[in-house]
C-alpha cells in the first residue's frame, strides 16, 4: 500500500470528520409508531467509530431493544423520516447497531453488554431467516427489483458481522454466498443490475449505490479480493455512465468511489452533496454511511 494510497484516503477521513462536526444529527425519532421504528436509529455506529460510547446512547438503542421481544418483528416497518419504508433501511439499521456492537466489545457498559448481545441476534435471525429465503433469479438480476437486491446485499453485510458476533460459521458462509450471487450476476459495464428502458435511470442508480456500498464494506472487512474486484468494476461504471448525485443526497457507496483513486471526483460530489442539501444538519442514515466509510479507510491505517 503506498503512501501516496494512505496520505490521500487520511484525507477524505479528515474531509468526512469535518462534515460530520459542522452537521447536528437529526435524531428526533418522532414519527415512529407501535410498528414502526426510524432507520436512523443506525447512527449509534457514529458514536463507536468516534470513540467509546457514551451511557446517554441508549436512547438510540432502547426501542431496538424493545422491539427485538417484539411477537411480529418480521412486520416492523423501518421508516425514514418522511414515512418512505425502503426495502434495504432494516438491514442498514441491523449492520449500523451490529458494527457498534462489535466495536464496542471492551468500552461498553456492563450492563448495556448483555442487552444488546441478546437483542442483536434476535434481529440478526431475523436477517438470516429473510436471506435464506431468497429466490435468486439467474444469471442476472432485474433493475426492476433493484430495491429487493439492495437489501439482500444489506442482508449479507449485516449478517457477515453478526456471524463475527456471535461466532456462526453458517452466517458468515451464507453472507459469503450471497455477495458471490451478486458479482457473478454483475454485467460487463460494471453495474450489478440489468436494466431495460422502462428502469428509471435514477432509480437504478439509488440501488446500485445501495449494494456498492455494502459490496465494499464486506470487501474489506471480510478480505474478500473477489468481491474487491467487482467493487473496482462498479465503481467504474458510476464514473462512466451515472450522476450518483442526482439519484441521491446520502453518501451511499461513498468508500468505495474514495478506495478508486479513479471514481474519488464522485466522492467529492457526493461529500458535497450531503453538506450542501443538509445544511447544518445532517440525517442518521447519512451519519451511519459517513461511519462506516470512516471505519473502512481505518483498516488501512
Amino acid at each position: 500500500m503506498s503512501a501516496a494510497f494512505q496520505t490521500e484516503i487520511r484525507r477524505y477521513a479528515d474531509q468526512i470528520r469535518s462534515v460530520v462536526a459542522k452537521s447536528r444529527p437529526l435524531l428526533d425519532f418522532q414519527n415512529e409508531s407501535a410498528t414502526s421504528i426510524r432507520v436512523d436509529r443506525c447512527a449509534i455506529l457514529a458514536a463507536a467509530v468516534g470513540g467509546p460510547i457514551a451511557n446517554d446512547s441508549a436512547g438510540t438503542v432502547d426501542r431496538l431493544i424493545e422491539m427485538s421481544r417484539y411477537d411480529r418483528l418480521p412486520d416492523l416497518r423501518v421508516i425514514d423520516s418522511a414515512g418512505h419504508a425502503r426495502a434495504a433501511y432494516r438491514p442498514a439499521m441491523v449492520y449500523g447497531w451490529l458494527k457498534a456492537f462489535q466495536i464496542s466489545f471492551e468500552t461498553l457498559p456492563a450492563v448495556e453488554f448483555g442487552r444488546w448481545e441478546e437483542a442483536t441476534r434476535a434481529w440478526a435471525d431475523l436477517i438470516e431467516s429473510d436471506l435464506g429465503a431468497t429466490n435468486w433469479p439467474s444469471p442476472q438480476l432485474p433493475a426492476s427489483a433493484g430495491d429487493r437486491w439492495a437489501e439482500m446485499a444489506w442482508d449479507a453485510l449485516a449478517l457477515h458481522v453478526a456471524g463475527k458476533v456471535f461466532v456462526r460459521d453458517a452466517w458468515t458462509d451464507l453472507a459469503a454466498d450471497t455477495f458471490g450471487r451478486l458479482t457473478r450476476a454483475q454485467q460487463a459495464s460494471g453495474a450489478f443490475l440489468t436494466s431495460t428502458p422502462a428502469d428509471q435511470p435514477e432509480t437504478m442508480w439509488y440501488h446500485e449505490l445501495q449494494i456498492l456500498h455494502a459490496a465494499a464494506s464486506y470487501a474489506v472487512q471480510a478480505e474478500d479480493r473477489s468481491v474487491a474486484s467487482a467493487v473496482l468494476r462498479a465503481s467504474e461504471f458510476h464514473q462512466n455512465e451515472t450522476q450518483p448525485d442526482h439519484a441521491t443526497t446520502q453518501p451511499w457507496g461513498l468508500f468505495a468511489l474514495v478506495w478508486n483513486a479513479n471514481t474519488r471526483p464522485l466522492a467529492d460530489q457526493l461529500l458535497h452533496a450531503v453538506a450542501l442539501q443538509q445544511p447544518g444538519s445532517i440525517d442518521g442514515l447519512s451519519l451511519m454511511l459517513l461511519a462506516d466509510c470512516l471505519y473502512c479507510i481505518g483498516l488501512f491505517e
